[in-house]
């Protein structure tokens, strides 16, 4: 829960109460939730904070390296994280694609049966338009190239990078192909909808209270609070 890793619970782990909200009520965003799947949230985070490699209370000194590599050591059976931690933890004497998959949060609402993995992004390529001429088409050239050839697909696939476009290389994450493979079949993918989180001094602030909640120094009321 310290800074390097509290953003997994006050951002990606918060997200799925507003997802299920935002489905129910047929939205995209809102001033304020209701709350309606706040139970679920600390359901999930109860799970998590006691069946912890360590006490409740010691959670605020522990960091992200410390989740993966008691993942790593196999003091630790699950490690929630996204599918850009393959790198740390498939390969050069580390885990085998065998060894590892991808599996969605199940918080006790909606439709698990048929529920995906929590798919999203919050990074876009830009072309700034106050540049000369020649340098904006350049980039656009670029980047057609780094999405469309068998090079540059490569490259992206190599990265780890997932390319929704005709004739792309496949990434070989093992994450990414647990994606895939879920929508293939049917599952329906959570959306990230934690852009419409109003700043990232309120979620310090639902970190703050998830933190004090664990250490059994603030009550759980003071997250719903934040939120």
């Amino acid at each position: 829960m310290d800074g390097s890793s509290d953003w997994r619970f006050k951002t990606h782990l918060a997200n799925l109460p507003i997802y299920f909200e935002y489905q129910e009520d047929g939205i995209s965003s809102t001033d304020a939730i209701k709350g309606t799947y706040l139970d679920n949230y600390k359901d999930i985070f109860d799970l998590y904070i006691n069946n912890s490699t360590c006490d409740p209370k010691e959670l605020a000194g522990k960091t992200g390296d410390d989740s993966r590599n008691e993942f790593l050591d196999g003091e630790a059976v699950f490690f929630q994280n996204g599918s850009w931690e393959y790198n740390n933890l498939v390969g050069d004497g580390k885990f085998s694609d065998d060894d590892v998959t991808m599996i969605p949060i199940y918080i006790g609402a909606g439709d698990e049966a048929n529920q995906g993995l929590c798919t999203g992004t919050e990074n876009f390529w830009c072309v700034n338009k106050e540049a000369p001429e020649e340098d904006i088409q350049a980039t656009l050239d670029f980047i057609y190239w780094c999405v469309s050839s068998d090079e540059g697909t490569k490259a992206m696939a190599d990265m780890g990078f997932v390319i929704p476009f005709k004739n792309a290389q496949e990434s070989q994450n093992v994450f990414v192909k647990a994606d895939s493979e879920l929508t293939a079949a049917g599952k329906t993918p959570v959306s990230w909808n934690f852009t419409t989180m109003p700043s990232e001094e309120w979620k310090n602030g639902v970190g703050s209270a998830l933190t004090a909640y664990a250490a059994g120094t603030g009550d759980w009321n003071a997250q719903s609070d934040s939120t």
